[in-house]
């Protein structure tokens, strides 16, 4: 079980959510303590068949292609703790880094949507099914709701999607109420640590679970864009304005002056994408091996992990940067 309690150096990592970019049909440790066992993959059903709990880098195989030389293609990208994803245009699901309960090992099939976690990992099929695979600790893998969805978001012991009708459902640890989602009609999910956001058909942002940071606290605004966090979360206003709230131990949550298209959080640092495709990062817990600025270039995506981030070219390659020490910026095939 995940544990609430929060030293000011404890931290995990953050996924973000896109605006648009993961919908169906449209369209980033610490020392967290986690128990349970590891799972195979879940697709809406436990499993009792265990991966092996080794601490190896889990470095999955190159996509299809990679290895004759020819160019691949990817569509999203997804960083969380120590792995990353990206989904290629022929909807296959690729993770690299940390292998450490099989979240990286991705089940066969075609993807639409893909969520990298703290130490699970969930994709959407391109008919709208959930799968999950790896840590199953609280149920995040294997306790998938029966029913369609549209977008769905890996947290830290707990997974929301978003239905078909425009209604959240969320499974996995609700220590906080983080998996306990309001009645409402969004447009957009994104869960945390402990807490999660939502985007409402209204434009305003909805969170709930763990606030003893502020991170549930919204700002009175307008969005078209979340992202939650650790102990924080973001969103970018529908002027294009990055707003923050939340921990700000590191700064993450002083957005530097400009405007935005997505924001990213990490584990004390968060990214954004200017409305240029330009990648902007600030705060940071980590020295991120000397490489906390990405490659030049312009971007359709960015995502945050502990440390490193990776980022979604316009001409569909995937780039990552920053620490590397469990394979989690080595993009296979790159």
């Amino acid at each position: 079980m995940l544990t609430q309690l929060r030293p000011r150096w404890c931290l995990a990592n953050v996924m973000f959510v896109l605006a648009g970019a993961c919908v169906l049909a449209g369209v980033g440790s610490a020392s967290a303590s986690y128990g349970g066992v590891n799972h195979a993959p879940s697709h809406g059903s436990p499993s009792d068949v265990p991966f092996p709990n080794a601490l190896a880098l889990g470095r999955q195989t190159a996509p299809t292609g990679a290895a004759s030389g020819a160019v691949v293609r990817y569509t999203q990208v997804s960083a969380r703790h120590h792995h990353s994803c990206a989904l290629t245009r022929a909807g296959r699901a690729v993770c690299w880094g940390n292998h450490d309960f099989g979240q990286t090992r991705v089940p066969d099939g075609r993807y639409a949507q893909i969520s990298a976690g703290w130490y699970h990992t969930c994709a959407l099929t391109r008919t709208g099914r959930a799968v999950c695979w790896g840590r199953d600790d609280s149920g995040q893998v294997s306790r998938i709701p029966a029913g369609s969805y549209k977008q769905i978001s890996a947290g830290g012991g707990h997974t929301c999607a978003l239905t078909t009708a425009g209604t959240v459902v969320c499974w996995g640890n609700n220590d906080a109420g983080q998996s306990s989602p309001p009645a409402g009609r969004y447009t957009q999910i994104s869960a945390g640590y402990f807490h999660t956001c939502a985007l409402t058909t209204a434009g305003t942002v909805v969170c709930w679970g763990n606030n003893a940071e502020g991170q549930t606290t919204v700002p009175a605004g307008t969005y078209k864009q979340i992202s939650a966090g650790n102990w924080d979360s973001c969103a970018v206003t529908i002027d294009g304005r990055g707003v923050c709230w939340g921990d700000d131990q590191w700064g993450q949550t002083s957005v530097p002056t400009g405007m935005y298209r997505q924001m990213a959080v990490g584990t004390g640092t968060s990214c954004a994408l200017t409305t240029a495709g330009k990648a902007v990062c600030w705060g940071g817990i980590w020295d991120w091996e000397g490489r906390s600025t990405g490659p030049a270039g312009v971007y359709a995506q960015v995502a945050v992990g502990d440390g490193h981030a990776c980022a979604l070219t316009t001409a569909g390659g995937v780039v990552c940067w920053g620490r590397d020490r469990q394979g989690q910026a080595t993009v296979p095939g790159n």
